[in-house]
This record gives C-alpha cells, structure tokens and sequence, in this order.
C-alpha cells in the first residue's frame, strides 16, 4: 500500500465516524421533540376534558335553576329578594346583578351571591385536591334573577347564570341564560 493510499484511506473513515456522529444528534434532537410534543398534546387533552366536565356541570345547573323557576306554582314559593348581596342557601330570585368573583392563587372563581347546588341526585364528590376523574373541585352555584316583564306583558324574565367547575380550580365554567316564564310554559321531559 503506498502512502496516498493510506492517507486516502484514514480521511474517509474519520468523515463516517463525523457523519455517523451527527445523525445520531439529528435523530435524538427528532426524538426529544416529538416526546415534547406527546406531552404537551397528552396535556391538553386532559385540560380539554377538565373544561368539558366544568362546563357539563355548569349546563345541567343552570337547567336545575330553570326547573325551579318552571315549577314555581303560582310564583311564590321561591322567596324574592332585592339585596342579594352573600352565598345564598335556599332558592332565592333575587333583584340584584349577579357578582362573579375572580380567581386568585388561594381562593377559586365564584358567584359571591350565588346559591350552592349540593342537594341534586347523585350528588358529586368533591375534592379540592383533584386527582380523581369523577371528583369535581367544587360544587356548582346557581343565580335566580328577576329581569321583569317581558315586552308583550304576558310572560316574566328571568336570568339564570351558572357557574361549574371540572376536577380543579381552572377548569371553571360559566353559563348564562334568559329564562321567560308564562301560563304556557310546559314541560316536555314527562313525555
């Protein structure tokens, strides 16, 4: 073997040991992306799943705060109250705007003069250290507010804001509805 040939010979196997080198960088830069991205997917999958259950907590409150209101014979068993202004225990239509509460780091979202939805069936368990995919950080709260007559004097309006949350203090949701109520009002669901 003369000398070039030997020098040829060393260049080439210290180039595939360079390039051996970096594609194996490229491959563990690919891998720990992609790990990156199944995590971050994998959470929001689950923050998606929180919001869900919040908001299912929140509609089916605020379809219990109709349902008090559709079952009220004659418009008075509900007692009606101008200063609802603290936590609300029984059913109460008040007159007032609801207040909603932000969050801070140690106290969660709330209506501050919403009532607390405890008593439905099937009662949910509650718990403020989350973990649990059938434990909801806390219970609903619902707000009865009388709006008035409606415009063709026949009905009274009513708004009814819920508020749910899912298995921690940031899954919270939020809904609202107008609720008229008049002579005609029937309900399907005994069909």
């Amino acid at each position: 073997m003369t000398y070039a040939n030997h020098i040829k010979h060393r260049a080439e196997g210290g180039y595939i040991l360079i390039a051996s080198l970096l594609m194996l960088l490229v491959l563990t830069f690919l891998a720990i992306g992609m790990y990156h991205s199944f995590t971050e997917q994998e959470l929001m999958a689950a923050n998606t799943k929180e919001k869900s259950r919040a908001f299912q907590m929140a509609q089916s409150t605020l379809e219990y705060g109709e349902y008090l209101l559709q079952n009220d014979t004659n418009g008075n068993s509900i007692p009606q109250s101008s200063s609802c202004t603290a936590v609300i225990t029984t059913p109460t239509i008040c007159t007032n705007a609801v207040s909603i509460a932000s969050p801070t780091a140690t106290k969660p979202m709330t209506l501050t003069n919403g009532m607390v939805y405890s008593t439905m069936t099937n009662s949910p368990t509650i718990s403020t250290t989350g973990g649990s995919s059938s434990s909801y950080y806390a219970y609903p709260q619902v707000y009865l507010r009388y709006l008035g007559l409606s415009t063709d004097g026949l009905g009274q309006v009513y708004q009814v804001t819920a508020l749910g949350y899912g298995g921690n203090s940031n899954a919270v949701a939020v809904v609202q509805s107008t609720y008229e109520l008049t002579t005609n009002t029937k309900n399907l669901g005994g069909l």
